[in-house]
């Protein structure tokens, strides 16, 4: 696929959503959806990693690892499976490699239960190992012999050892990750397979060949498929440091202790004195046992990785981390625009009263917002939230209502709700885990739990994980970009004169020094974030906002719902307010002199230069661009 994507990243506006490609081999290869506001691509091609031994090339320019061929059937690489005749047979193939090798069992109760039918190894009907619980479907591994995993599958514990597969790599290329079990091949190799030839260890042998690649394992090849038949070494009851590895053998014994130690009932962990049999943990993922006077450690070992639209959080008292829905965030910021919870940024500048979002299947709450309209540019200016008989106020200035009686802050009521404030941000906890903040004067955002999706409604959508149908009128009816008016007037519950005015747009000019106040987000502050989340669509609202400000800071609202979804990405750019100079931009007008002293790029704003001389303001003025 080399050359079909060339140039820079580029970026999309209809989040989660699949996105096309115009070359249809591209389109055939690679799946992309929209990611933060930038098209993410993965290859449909197989995975090759650690692999010596390729097939050719498919219609994509995949290179396909080499699978195996075993009693007339092919397997592809980086598959196992059992022995149909004997469970206990563990097959794997592993770029054109088969290991065979025999399944050891360990029972770590004391009244194991028969195999299942089909199955190699005894149970355990409790799912713990050293007085620690083993998490469904996670290996729990022993620190004396990483290839001895346990695991909880269907609430019955399962102990197995099995040997590692025969690697196509030399072994100089050979790497083993410490803590586990097999070592793995270092990169790929570009080898495409002979007729009538093997590769094992980087080395080509005939068809018929037979190979002893160690003590352990014994290799023919067959069919341009190296069958290899390896020894699984016993489980042994004894530490690392105990085990040895005689020249002649081909799995390590346990040494024979002195007679004094084989009578010791105790042992000492850490400097701490254990009973025998004593089991005790070491942390939420380890613990260890004491038996014969020998320490005994396992560990769960952690592997989680997150689906789309799933975040990664560690939940109290448990080892691995889970993956649960994300909460959805609706945002409405500047002149004013909106993000709806399902990610798509729409501009509507209607004044007076509108649902922004409210659960329409129980009514347990509802969000309302009032803009108005000053200097011709329309304002979030109150926000008015009700949960049961609660009824708040969010007013400017970080000002705020209970059932219409001010209230300082913080402030708690019982369980129902808690309101805080830091500097000029308050945010409102509701009991049903909705959460709302707000910044005293054209910023807001909503967070909602997973509970609630496609049960919501409003100008934030309805939460139901698809961008296409966010612009769905009151009534139904789902409008495109083109007919956002009629959308947003739907959601009024104000005046419905006030709310069906147009606002008649002043034509105007835009300047460039104007403009660049919006360019924040490529300094240092932002750039960790900008290579995570696409930044176009804050900054095309931006530049709307700051053609009609009248104070040079309506930058900040574009810059603080940049800096949220930053923030919901991991990234820390905790000062960026003091670095933009949007920290309290509410309580004070900003001279020139701060403008250059923060901006660099600074040209006096071209909006007071009415109070310049005529020969002065000649001279001051700028290319205009035009906004749309």
């Amino acid at each position: 696929m080399a050359g079909l994507f060339k140039g820079k990243r580029e970026s999309c506006s209809e989040e989660g959503e699949r996105v096309p490609l115009a070359i249809s081999q591209a389109q055939k290869c690679y799946f992309c959806i929209c990611k933060n506001g930038y098209v993410e691509c993965n290859s449909n091609c197989p995975r090759v990693d650690s692999c010596f031994m390729y097939e050719e090339k498919s219609d994509c320019n995949c290179k396909i690892c080499k699978g195996c061929y075993y009693n007339g059937r092919y397997y592809d690489s980086h598959t196992e499976w059992t022995d149909p005749a004997n469970p206990c047979n563990i097959i794997r193939c592993e770029a054109s490699i088969i290991t065979i090798s025999e399944m050891r069992c360990h029972t770590p109760c004391a009244n194991p239960l028969p195999p299942e039918p089909g199955k190699c190894c005894s149970t355990c009907s409790e799912c713990r190992i050293n007085g620690q619980k083993a998490a469904e479907d996670r290996d729990v591994v022993s620190d004396d012999d990483p290839c001895l995993k346990c695991r909880c599958k269907n609430g019955q514990l399962i102990c197995t050892k099995k040997a590692c597969p025969v690697l196509p790599c030399s072994i100089k290329s050979q790497h083993k990750v410490p803590g586990e079990c097999c070592p793995r091949c270092n990169g790929t190799v570009n080898f495409f397979p002979k007729d009538n030839f093997c590769i094992l260890q980087a080395n080509m042998y005939h068809v018929k060949s037979n190979l002893t690649l160690d003590r352990c394992t014994n290799c023919r090849c067959t069919n341009s498929t190296n069958v290899c038949h390896r020894i699984t070494c016993p489980i042994l009851d004894c530490p690392l440091e105990e085990q040895k590895l005689f020249p002649t053998q081909c799995c390590p014994k346990c040494m024979p202790r002195a007679a004094v130690e084989r009578v010791q009932t105790s042992c000492v962990y850490r400097g701490i004195d254990y009973k025998d049999g004593q089991e005790w943990p070491l942390d939420i993922c380890s613990s260890c046992k004491c038996k014969d006077g020998k320490v005994s450690c396992v560990k769960t070992r952690c592997n989680t990785t997150c689906a789309f639209g799933l975040k990664k959080i560690q939940l109290p008292h448990e080892c691995c981390p889970v993956c649960v829905e994300e909460n959805g965030v609706c945002m409405a910021f500047g002149d004013p625009h909106y993000k709806s919870f399902d990610g798509k940024i729409y501009t509507f500048k209607g004044i007076g009263k509108y649902q922004l979002t409210k659960d329409c299947s129980a009514n347990t709450f509802s969000v309302k917002v009032a803009n108005s309209l000053t200097n011709n540019s329309t304002t979030t200016k109150r926000v008015a939230i009700s949960f049961g008989d609660t009824r708040l106020n969010l007013q400017q200035r970080g000002r705020v209502k209970y059932n219409g009686k001010r209230i300082s802050l913080p402030y708690k009521k019982e369980a129902k709700f808690r309101v805080t404030k830091t500097r000029d941000l308050v945010e409102v906890f509701l009991q049903n885990d909705v959460r709302i903040l707000w910044n005293g004067r054209g910023f807001l955002e909503v967070s909602v739990p997973p509970t609630y999706k496609s049960k919501l409604c409003g100008l934030c959508g309805n939460f139901n994980g698809n961008v296409q149908d966010d612009l769905q009128t009151k009534s139904g009816k789902v409008v495109d970009d083109k007919d956002l008016l009629s959308f947003g007037t739907s959601w009024c519950v104000g005046n419905k004169t006030e709310c069906a005015k147009k606002i008649k747009p002043i034509k105007m000019f835009c300047y460039k020094n104007r403009m660049n106040l919006c360019h924040h987000p490529r300094s240092k502050t932002f750039m960790d974030c900008e290579s995570k989340l696409s930044y176009n669509k804050y900054d095309k609202a931006c530049k709307m906002d700051m053609c009609h400000c009248p104070n040079n800071k309506c930058y900040c609202e574009s810059l603080m719902a940049y800096a949220r979804e930053c923030e919901r990405l991991g990234i820390n750019i905790s000062n960026w307010q003091r670095e933009t100079d949007c920290d309290n931009h509410h309580s004070r007008r900003i001279t020139n002199h701060q403008r250059r002293k923060h901006h660099k790029f600074f040209k006096p704003d071209p909006f007071s230069l009415t109070r310049i001389p005529d020969i002065r303001r000649k001279s001051l003025e700028r290319t205009p661009m035009p906004i749309e």
